[in-house]
């Protein structure tokens, strides 16, 4: 199956849409979501910063962040928008934005305002419960006071979403049919499926029927990671979703996503994330 193929099985989760305007109160630090977020900017001006580069979110813009992507927001005078947070989900866990490079702004057409217009006319008790980031990501999204059961209106706002994130990808960065990069997809495939189990390099080397040296290099050419740090990040990662979606314990998330040892586990997690699991669900940055 190529990257083309793969996006056919794609399925998105909505799990907030909104239309609002936010003022100096929107100017948040540090902040990761395990949500995936769009705007689209009907009015005024405002920023995201992710890493050092600066984002100037302007009228008539879509904007894109990906989950789990480290970034700030800053509004100095005001800015209407609409906005939608999801889950994007593909088979054995593979994350959309490791297949494609994107183009986190584009200019919106009226083909994106009647999108996301039809998006919120469909879900119209599904706005944030609070405007503050670190006060929502608290919150179960259990405890959100809506629910996306019915089958119809499920459907139209994946099909939504899917012509929303289909405008902003631009090329393929992995391509699942070639050679080398091939065996190692079945790798990564494996691990994102086999979170909650041991998982050793030398396995997946063989896995791939290549050498661990190679297999490592090949790997971190295909992923800019080596495959432990890959392990630990998609580790972390389902372990911030679930300390922001779920009422689990630290210790039962730790075994959910492999970690024998809770003590293991919360090292590894303050070196990803900058704060102990248990201050994380109090105040997710």
């Amino acid at each position: 199956m190529n990257s083309a193929e793969l996006l056919k099985t794609i399925s998105f989760k909505l799990s907030s849409v909104g239309f609002c305007t936010v003022r100096s109160e929107w100017n948040y630090k540090n902040i990761i979501s395990s949500f995936t977020r769009l705007y689209l900017v009907t009015e005024g001006e405002a920023f995201i910063y992710i890493g050092t580069k600066k984002i100037h979110l302007k009228k008539d813009h879509l904007y894109l962040v990906p989950s789990f992507t480290h970034c700030s927001y800053l509004c100095t005078t005001n800015m209407t928008h609409y906005y939608a947070t999801c889950t994007i989900e593909l088979p054995n866990n593979l994350s959309i934005f490791q297949l494609f490079n994107f183009n986190y702004e584009i200019k919106a057409t009226t083909e994106h305002y009647e999108y996301f217009k039809r998006l919120y006319e469909v879900n119209p008790n599904m706005s944030l419960p609070a405007k503050d980031p670190r006060v929502y990501q608290r919150m179960s999204s259990k405890t959100w006071n809506y629910s996306i059961n019915d089958v119809e209106r499920s459907l139209v706002s994946s099909g939504l979403l899917y012509l929303l994130i289909s405008k902003l990808i631009s090329t393929t960065k992995i391509e699942l049919n070639k050679g080398d990069s091939n065996n190692i997809l079945e790798t990564i495939k494996f691990i994102h499926a086999n979170l909650d189990s041991e998982i050793l390099v030398s396995e997946l080397a063989k896995m791939a029927c290549l050498s661990t040296g190679y297999y490592t290099r090949k790997f971190k050419e295909l992923t800019q990671f080596s495959p432990l740090d890959y392990l630990n990040k998609q580790r972390i990662e389902k372990a911030q979703l679930l300390l922001n979606t779920t009422s689990h314990s630290c210790i039962q998330i730790a075994e959910i996503c492999g970690y024998k040892s809770n003590a293991y586990f919360c090292k590894i997690f303050k070196k990803h994330v900058g704060q102990s699991p248990g201050n994380y669900r109090k105040n997710p940055i």
